[in-house]
C-alpha cells in the first residue's frame, strides 16, 4: 500500500523511478532493517538493492512483491531506459550523487521533496498501537527510575540505570542518548554527560525516550527530590513552562498552523518575562526518528492533520540558575481528537 502511494507520486511527478536511500524510509516502505539497502521504485515495480550479507534476512522482512537485487550487478541493470530518477536530496551526499551520475550517464536526478517523510507524518492504526505501547513502557520506566534517584549518584550512573530499567520493561533501547542533569546544569538545553554528582536540594531534569518495534518516544520531566519546588523564581519558571505547555496543547486542532501553536507557548513565556530564555522550537514530529516532520516552530509552514504525532516541549533556560522543560507527546486522531499520550505526573 505504501509503495503504491509512492508509485502514484512517480506518475504524478512524471519520474521514471525513485531511489530511496534513507534507512528509516526504506524500512517504512518495505520492512527491510539492514544497514545496507536502497529501494528502487518504478511505476510498476519495487526492488531492494543490497549485498550478500542481507539476501536471506531481506527475503524474510520484505513486504510482498518487493524483489532483492544484488548491488554488485550495478544500478544500471535496473534503470534500463529510465531518464529521470527522483532522489532523497536531504539524505544523499554529494559524493553519492557524483557516483550515480558517473554510473548512469544521461540520467537526470530530481529531488523528491520529502516524499516519504510526508507520508510518515500520518500514522496509521498499526503504528499508533506500537507508539502507544512504547509510551507506556517509557512512562513505567520513568516512574521506576524516579524511585531509584539518590543524592550522590552521577549522570552516567543514572543513564545506565535508566537503560537497564527500560530494557527490563520491554524497550529495545533509547531513542537518543538521554539528557540527565542536575541543578544549574539544567540550563543546558542539550546537556552533555559530565562527571557531576547529584547534591542535596538540586533538581533533576530527565529528557529521554525509548524505542519499541523501531518507533521512538520522547518526554521530559523535572524532578524535585526535596519538598518544595525551590525558591520563588524557580516556582515561577516551572509554573510558566507548565502553562506554556498547556497553552500550546489547547491551541492544537486540525488545520491549525504549527507556527501558531508555537506562538501560543511562546507568548506565555514572553508575557512572564522569560522570552529571551526560550530559544528552541516548541516541538517536533516523532515516529521512526525521534525528530521528524512536522516541526512545531515559528518558521513552520505545516498545519495539523489527523494522524500526526508530535511533541510539545517549551522551556526556560537561565545560565547560572538552571532550566525547566516539560515535554509531552501528542496524537491527533483520524477524527481530529487531540490526545496527550504522556500521562506521567509525579
Amino acid at each position: 500500500m505504501r509503495i503504491q502511494q509512492i508509485q502514484k507520486q512517480i506518475k504524478k511527478l512524471k519520474l521514471g523511478a525513485v531511489l530511496i536511500s534513507k534507512p528509516e524510509n526504506v524500512f517504512y516502505l518495505c520492512g527491510f532493517l539492514g544497514s545496507n539497502g536502497q529501494l528502487f521504485i518504478t511505476p510498476n515495480k519495487a526492488t531492494l538493492i543490497t549485498d550478500f550479507r542481507y539476501f536471506r534476512v531481506a527475503r524474510k522482512q520484505l513486504v510482498k512483491g518487493v524483489k532483492v537485487y544484488d548491488q554488485k550487478k550495478g544500478l544500471k541493470g535496473l534503470v534500463g531506459k529510465i531518464k529521470i530518477i527522483g532522489i532523497e536530496e536531504a539524505y544523499i551526499t554529494i559524493a553519492q550523487l557524483k557516483g550515480l551520475k558517473k554510473a548512469l550517464k544521461g540520467v537526470n536526478f530530481k529531488p523528491t521533496d520529502y516524499m516519504v517523510e510526508k507520508m510518515r507524518m500520518i500514522k496509521d492504526e498499526e503504528e499508533m498501537k506500537i507508539i502507544k505501547r512504547g509510551v507506556k513502557i517509557m512512562e513505567k520506566t520513568l516512574a521506576d527510575f524516579r524511585k531509584t534517584m539518590r543524592v550522590g549518584q552521577g549522570e552516567e550512573e543514572m543513564s545506565w540505570k535508566l537503560l537497564s530499567i527500560a530494557k527490563k520493561n520491554g524497550a529495545e533501547g533509547f531513542s537518543f542518548p538521554p539528557i540527565i542533569c542536575f541543578g544549574k546544569n539544567t540550563a543546558d538545553v542539550h546537556h552533555q554527560v559530565e562527571n557531576n554528582k547529584l547534591k542535596k536540594g538540586e533538581k533533576v531534569l530527565v529528557d529521554f525516550g525509548i524505542k519499541y518495534k523501531n518507533y521512538c518516544t520522547d518526554m521530559t520531566r523535572v524532578f524535585y527530590l526535596y519538598k518544595s519546588k525551590g525558591n520563588g523564581i524557580e516556582q515561577k519558571m516551572y509554573s510558566t513552562v507548565f502553562e506554556a505547555n498547556r497553552a500550546a496543547i489547547r491551541a492544537i486542532k486540525v488545520g491549525e498552523k504549527f507556527s501558531d501553536i508555537d506562538k501560543a507557548a511562546r507568548s506565555v513565556i514572553k508575557k512572564a518575562g522569560y522570552g529571551k530564555y526560550f530559544g528552541h522550537a516548541t516541538g517536533h514530529g516523532i515516529g521512526l526518528k525521534v525528530h521528524e516532520h512536522p516541526a512545531v516552530s515559528e518558521a513552520s509552514n505545516e498545519v495539523v492533520e489527523p494522524g500526526m504525532v508530535f511533541t510539545i516541549e517549551p522551556g526556560i533556560y537561565i545560565e547560572g540558575k538552571g532550566g525547566i522543560r516539560i515535554e509531552n507527546m501528542l496524537y491527533v486522531s483520524q477524527k481530529g481528537k487531540v490526545e496527550v499520550l504522556t500521562k506521567f505526573e509525579y
